[in-house]
């Protein structure tokens, strides 16, 4: 009977650490949330698969959030709400410059999509009024998004990352690289699971 008892709670205990996508019925508390954080000029496109993914993607115990979202100009309300704009893809391929790339997006509405990054802090985790750390990430192709976790070094556990998924070309994996404090880009999902 002990045993059975501490079976039950190892796998209780596991679903609470388990990633998710956060279901569809918060879609509106979303969108109020999204205006707060990182202002009006961001919008939630409509009838996406899987608008927001929870983890803790930068490793400090509270659950972070990511969200897609739509937006012609993420730069002029960055200083007002506090968030950086980045784009680890084209830095991978060597341009590191967003202010420069964003002008590389694409005009497709169906691909042309931002991921808003929100570091949760305190018991609220991304959902805090005032959160650890934010950012809009540009240019990343992707028509969905998923949760995944991938080995950066043997010795150490796998970190959870961002699997973007491209239908017609490839998966790729987005990824905060806690040593050098920014995200990062891989193709082909770089071992993520």
């Amino acid at each position: 009977m002990c045993l059975s008892f501490m079976v039950v709670v190892c796998i209780g205990g596991g679903q609470s650490q388990t990633p998710q996508a956060a279901p569809q019925t918060g879609i509106p508390d979303l969108a109020s949330l999204v205006k707060q954080q990182f202002g009006s000029t961001f919008t939630l496109p409509g009838k996406f698969p899987t608008p927001l993914i929870t983890a803790d993607f930068d490793g400090d115990g509270v659950e972070d959030a990511v969200i897609v979202a739509n937006s012609s100009e993420p730069f002029p309300d960055s200083y007002a709400f506090k968030y950086k704009v980045i784009d680890p893809y084209s830095a991978y391929f060597g341009l590191g410059n967003p202010k420069i790339s964003s002008s590389f997006s694409t005009a497709d509405p169906l691909r042309n999509h931002d991921l808003l990054i929100i570091f949760g802090s305190g018991s609220d985790a991304w959902r805090s009024a005032t959160p650890k750390d934010k950012f809009v990430v540009i240019n990343l192709p992707f028509d969905d998004i998923a949760v995944g976790r991938m080995l950066i070094k043997k010795n150490k556990p796998p970190i959870f990352v961002i699997k973007a998924r491209e239908s017609q070309i490839m998966d790729s994996a987005v990824w905060w690289d806690a040593k050098k404090k920014k995200w990062k880009w891989e193709p082909g999902g770089a071992g993520a699971q």
